[in-house]
């Protein structure tokens, strides 16, 4: 069996002080604009980002008796990082073979020389040339037109790409069949993702400390555990599921924190459980590796699924879901490894970083403790963190928060794993809309810090939260993350084009939609301190605007003027101003779709489209609703606008209501 002889990660300038042979069965290089140019935007974006490492993939070679390496797979990459060293003269001395091409090879020969080969008729190079012009003319920053053509730029990245670019180089044992591994690669269509190998390399080190015997199980939780479209429970045969969740499957049989020192040590008895239901243990072969993320063989067992139930999917994916563990678990040992404590910063969430922060991390990681901590995140994932359904159009989306219950069926005979919604029905439909304001806020994976703040409250304690806490908490959490993103852009007086129109955070409308919203659905008793009488009455004429509004939160994302302005160009007697027309009250979250088809629509006309819907937002309802009943104009916003910061300004108490909305 095949394993993994040695991995490194190397930056470009080690990597290439060794020889490397392309055989005569690799491709020929097919890199075109797209591939190169991304390359080269991701270099110069990371070095602007003063990134420490960037990687770019993996390099899997095997070394040949003269201690040439032979690239079975990334040959793509390694060539082009060669032409890039040659090309902006690097100083590094190429050693690039290919085997019996000749003109290739003749190529590789001038260009490791220092000098830029001719661009001669050869068919067999013409694409090597073609992707020095592509790197030449790539435009670094869009906005600003840069290119390698600038001198300074060119230091700079000559300096980025040599020290801090880097590959994982992973070699293979003498005795591997390339061909039959190459095959894989081939037949795959993708290059060994950096999740797989960090699978691989924890699974290394379970050998190293002599707990080999829990490699197996290992394997199979975490390929439960990166299925996120699946609930982790369907992952599991009903035996270990008994194991594992209980016999309603809505536990988790872990014994203490998930963050204590010792949580393998612990439960190591719950892996030995599993151990002796799991076949016998063998070694992980690089073959298995590679395809585990094609088809992973969970243990589910069909007669005891519910097929019925419908395909979901998740908000985050495999890759983010690690860089959330490792952020939860190991940010002080990552932080501590800067050298200068002003400057020490969290772990990414982005998963280009994955790689390089296990590599940072990796001496603090006991191999058992990150598995079943692994395990543990998705079981409170999948329990607090919603889903949705699969749908390519995202006005049919639907929200989804379940927990896992077994049925039994008498007819069957059979007990039938199935899910149902998490909490009773007013605090369900709460926490689900909470949730999907943040995510469809925040939908970028990189900047869903809201989601890490969730899962940080349950690694000291039990998966365990009553619905009116966690309401709470999360209350606390929308709260904070007004606070950070928006306070600035609530109170303003005149026209600031930094802190109105399209700069206005989507998140400041869809908290204020919340805010609408569960005042409708509370039993609120609000102190309004010194709030105007016509204020007040204007404030609850809007509440009566919305008290059929059925919405849920979707990933609108485009900022739309109600009274457009191209309006307050050709109406100027109107009165609107630059700073009402960009004000808050004016202002609306929709689709792009919706955006261009109401286009430059006068605002009664936009009311009309959608005089039926129940189903738009509560500011949007307000604001249509209002221009049907009075029409649309300065007054109107005026009013609007002052409605919207008296509640903004009131969040806290609005939001503190919970026993109220529980009468």
């Amino acid at each position: 069996m095949n394993r993994i002889k040695d991995v490194d990660v190397l930056c470009v300038e080690n990597i290439l002080k060794d020889r490397y042979i392309i055989p005569l069965y690799q491709r020929n290089f097919a890199w075109g604009e797209e591939q190169i140019s991304k390359l080269l935007q991701d270099i110069y974006e990371s070095m602007c980002s003063g990134d420490e490492y960037f990687y770019v993939g993996s390099l899997i070679v095997l070394q040949r008796g003269d201690g040439v390496y032979e690239v079975i797979d990334g040959q793509q990459r390694l060539t082009m990082l060669s032409i890039l060293s040659g090309i902006l003269d690097m100083g590094i001395h190429l050693s690039l073979r290919y085997d019996s091409r000749p003109e290739v090879e003749d190529f590789f020969r001038v260009l490791n020389s220092g000098i830029m080969p001719k661009n001669g008729e050869e068919s067999s190079v013409s694409h090597f040339f073609d992707a020095i012009d592509i790197a030449w003319s790539t435009q670094l920053d869009v906005e600003k037109s840069i290119t390698l053509k600038s001198e300074t730029i060119k230091n700079r990245m000559v300096d980025f790409i040599k020290k801090h670019v880097c590959l994982v180089r992973e070699i293979m044992p003498n005795d591997t069949d390339v061909a039959a591994y190459f095959e894989i690669m081939n037949n795959r269509g993708e290059q060994l993702q950096e999740h797989e190998i960090i699978k691989g390399l924890l699974l290394g080190k379970l050998h190293e400390e002599e707990s080999s015997d829990y490699s197996t199980v290992c394997s199979k939780i975490w390929d439960a555990c990166s299925q996120m479209d699946t609930r982790i429970q369907k992952s599991f045969s009903s035996s270990s599921r008994l194991l594992l969740f209980g016999d309603n499957c809505d536990s988790l049989k872990l014994v203490g924190a998930s963050d204590n020192a010792d949580y393998g040590a612990k439960n190591k008895f719950l892996l030995k459980q599993l151990k002796v239901q799991s076949k016998d243990v063998e070694p992980l072969t690089v073959e298995k590796i590679v395809n585990s993320h094609m088809k992973v063989q969970l243990e589910t067992e069909s007669l005891n699924d519910d097929e019925k139930s419908p395909k979901e999917e998740s908000i985050i994916d495999f890759p983010n879901f690690l860089m959330h563990v490792f952020r939860l678990y190991y940010n002080e040992c990552y932080r501590s490894s800067f050298q200068n404590e002003n400057e020490a910063k969290d772990i990414p969430l982005s998963e280009k970083y994955l790689l390089k922060v296990y590599n940072t991390i990796k001496q603090n990681i006991i191999p058992t403790d990150f598995f079943l901590r692994l395990l543990y995140c998705r079981v409170v994932f999948d329990r607090y963190i919603i889903k949705s359904n699969v749908t390519e159009d995202d006005e049919k989306r639907e929200w989804v928060l379940l927990k896992p219950y077994i049925y039994e069926d008498e007819k069957r005979g059979a007990k039938i794993l199935r899910f149902k919604q998490a909490f009773d029905e007013k605090e369900q439909d709460a926490i689900i809309r909470s949730i999907s304001c943040l995510q469809v806020s925040f939908r970028a994976k990189p900047y869903k810090n809201y989601l890490q703040s969730i899962l940080e409250w349950f690694v000291h304690d039990e998966p365990q939260f009553v619905a009116e806490l966690y309401l709470e908490k999360l209350h606390q959490l929308m709260i904070s993350e007004f606070n950070r993103t928006s306070l600035d852009y609530v109170g303003i007086t005149e026209f600031d084009n930094k802190r109105q129109g399209t700069n206005v955070p989507h998140y400041l409308f869809n908290f204020t939609d919340y805010l609408y919203w569960w005042m409708k659905n509370s039993n609120y008793a609000i102190d309004w301190n010194d709030t105007k009488p016509e204020l007040l009455k204007a404030l609850k004429n809007e509440m009566e605007l919305i008290r059929n509004t059925d919405f849920r939160f979707l990933n609108r994302n485009s900022i739309e003027h109600h009274y457009p302005q191209k309006r307050q160009d050709e109406h100027g007697n109107e009165g609107v101003t630059d700073f009402y027309l960009n004000c808050l009250g004016n202002l609306l979250l929709i689709s792009k779709s919706v955006n261009s088809r109401l286009s430059d629509k006068n605002p009664i006309d936009k009311a009309a489209l959608y005089l039926e819907r129940a189903d738009l937002p509560p500011t949007r309802q307000i604001v249509y609703n209002l221009t049907r009943n009075k029409g649309w104009g300065k007054e109107e916003i005026a009013i609007h606008l002052d409605c919207m910061k008296t509640i903004l300004e009131h969040r806290e108490e609005i939001l503190q209501t919970l026993n109220n909305h529980n009468q």
